[in-house]
């Protein structure tokens, strides 16, 4: 107990470390007025979209690295991972090549989205390395680069910002921090196993579908609020998200620590349990302690942090926080979902993430509907989730092995 839980903390301090600076940069760009805000939630739109694929891949190495770990597989020699490559590259073409579409429906300018293009093989080949340190078992050293990556925009676009550089230097900040933390990454990687086969295995193809899934549905809000409502509206949404979704750093520092030890002990029914337990336990208690600060302090908060131009947020922060009380839940189960790559889990997001496009399209502008779909749809994740996990341990435990086996 002692062994995890100073591991646990020490993962903790980093991953809060890495929230501190992505606070810290969303506070900068902040000041650049509620609507260039929204600009830069337009290229965080398109950038998170890129980090949903490229969280599925580095969660598909690490199970895969588990497992080669297991069975003491030698390391790798340095080369490009080429899943990472083929679709990073893929992807990023694919934004370049429907810039102007996706310009004309963010009201952003084209420059925006072809940066964001660049992005996006940069954050494959760095979710593919991270997931390699983090499947063997180094969780300090993934999240270590991963925080990094953080700081090294905030370092970036303080001067940037200083000089007048705008929505281009904050936009240029993160392109730049990202290729940083990939070169670092990559030598921190080095001496780990390469998986053969992630994504382009049954098993991989089903963890990129139940991540991409579950991460558009907690980030895809803003993307509809900055096509459906008001600029300046969307930009109160934007902040107000930000604040909320720092939450997430508790379930994120579990997995990191998690997913490892959940592949390799996959057999385990017991161990499961607990496991399951305590990661939607701790998840719980991070999305009651949420609402509970927002609703004392929420509108301090919004004050301190962002000022008067923000002055909607002060309506929104604690609904918003009411409706991601699910989809906080939700992070805890993500880490048995991905080491199980539950095909049943897989389709049920599939269809989660089209019922919650109809809703946020039927609904829009009326935000208060919408927070109320938003936050029904995720407790019905929940339960439908949490039962499938169940289940299938349920069975599993009552599945003699070939080791029970009587002689």
């Amino acid at each position: 107990m002692r062994t995890h839980v100073v591991a646990l903390a020490s993962v903790g301090v980093a991953s809060a470390v890495g929230a501190v600076a992505a606070f810290a940069f969303h506070l900068l760009t902040a000041r650049l007025g509620a609507a260039d805000f929204s600009i830069l939630a337009a290229f965080w739109s398109i950038v998170n979209v890129a980090a949903i694929g490229s969280s599925a891949l580095q969660n598909s190495v690490a199970v895969e690295a588990a497992r080669l770990t297991a069975s003491e597989a030698p390391p790798s020699k340095f080369r490009l991972p080429l899943d990472a490559v083929v679709v990073g590259v893929a992807g990023g073409l694919a934004v370049a090549l429907f810039s102007p579409l996706l310009a004309a429906a963010l009201s952003a300018n084209v420059s925006i989205v072809l940066a964001a293009a660049v992005t996006v093989p940069l954050s494959f080949l760095f979710a593919s390395y991270l997931g390699r340190i983090q499947g063997t078992g180094h969780a300090f050293a993934a999240v270590g680069w991963s925080t990094a990556s953080l700081v090294f925009r905030v370092v970036l676009a303080l001067p940037a910002l200083a000089l007048g550089a705008g929505i281009g230097g904050a936009v240029g900040a993160v392109v730049a921090g990202t290729a940083f933390a990939v070169l670092g990454a990559a030598l921190s990687a080095r001496r780990t196993p390469a998986p053969s086969r992630s994504i382009f295995s049954r098993d991989g193809a089903t963890i990129m579908v139940i991540t991409v899934a579950l991460a558009w549905l907690t980030s895809s809000d803003v993307f509809f609020m900055r096509i459906f409502t008001e600029p300046d509206f969307a930009g109160a949404y934007a902040s107000v998200a930000v604040l909320v979704k720092a939450s997430f750093i508790l379930p994120s520092t579990l997995s990191l620590y998690l997913l490892p030890r959940f592949a390799r002990n996959r057999g385990k029914a017991d161990l499961m349990r607990l496991g399951v337990a305590v990661s939607v336990g701790a998840s719980a208690a991070a999305a009651a302690a949420v609402v509970l600060v927002f609703a004392l302090a929420g509108n301090v908060l919004i004050d301190v942090l962002y000022g008067a131009a923000y002055a909607a947020a002060k309506n929104l922060i604690v609904p918003v926080a009411v409706a991601y009380v699910p989809w906080i839940i939700l992070q805890g189960l993500l880490i048995q979902l991905i080491s199980d790559a539950s095909r049943v889990a897989g389709l049920i997001l599939v269809v989660a993430v089209g019922a919650q496009a109809v809703l946020f399209m039927t609904l829009l502008p009326a935000i208060g509907g919408v927070l109320i779909a938003f936050g029904v749809l995720g407790a019905l994740l929940c339960v439908g989730l949490l039962a499938t996990i169940m289940l299938r341990l349920s069975r599993q435990r009552r599945t003699p092995t070939v080791g029970d086996q009587p002689a």
